[in-house]
């Protein structure tokens, strides 16, 4: 069978568009606790079905995920965190220099606030830090209520953002605040599959659902 140049290319393109797709791994990561950190990695972990790791002793998720999807890589066991493909890293709110590497080979870093001015200092520290070696960065504004404070944020964060590097593009989503989010630590599962074809469940998990789809958007763009 004759191939053409063109339709060769477009192979070509089209295989490397795929491989792209396969090794993309994710970081969650703040320096501070309490953002909901836990709470997005294993949702998006469970949304495309990668495998979840943590670095934090006191999280109970990896031992919720289903069986060889969860795993702690703890201080006291581990020198190093092994980086691999198709992993959602989920990094406690405590400095860990192991995370380096993780960091600077992961395809994007997911960096979790809340509204208030303690979680927003954190948010701007973290952003140094990961901003040193890796500058695929989206913040989530985790947890938002229907007012401006969100909008208002938001704004200040790009205005702070530009006064740190005025070359760099960092999205900024919103989460809205979810007690079915919050609920899914229990189980590990994703709110859209909970959801199933229930017409009243997606009704009730509808900004859930909508939120978890226009986050995995922005990851894999």
């Amino acid at each position: 069978m004759y191939i053409n140049r063109y339709s060769f290319i477009f192979i070509i393109n089209l295989y490397r568009n795929n491989l792209k797709e396969c090794i993309l791994s994710f970081v969650v990561y703040s320096i501070k606790g309490g953002v909901g950190k836990t709470t997005l990695s294993v949702q998006i972990s469970q949304m495309v079905d990668y495998t979840y790791v943590t670095n934090d002793s006191h999280s109970s998720a990896h031992n919720l995920m289903p069986e060889e999807k969860g795993f702690l890589v703890s201080i006291d066991e581990y020198e190093q965190i092994p980086y691999d493909d198709k992993v959602v890293y989920d990094f406690g709110g405590f400095k860990d220099n192991r995370i380096n590497e993780i960091v600077k080979q992961a395809h994007k870093i997911v960096i979790p606030t809340l509204t208030s001015i303690v979680d927003v200092q954190a948010t701007m520290a973290t952003l140094k830090d990961v901003l040193e070696i890796n500058k695929n960065i989206i913040i989530v504004v985790n947890r938002t209520k229907n007012n401006n404070k969100a909008v208002e944020l938001k704004e200040y964060l790009q205005e702070e953002i530009t006064k740190i590097d005025s070359n760099v593009n960092i999205p900024i989503i919103f989460v809205r605040e979810s007690s079915v989010l919050e609920d899914s630590l229990f189980d590990c599962e994703y709110v859209e599959t909970k959801a199933g074809n229930n017409r009243f469940k997606r009704h009730i998990y509808r900004n859930a659902i909508e939120d978890m789809i226009e986050l995995k958007k922005v990851l894999e763009k």
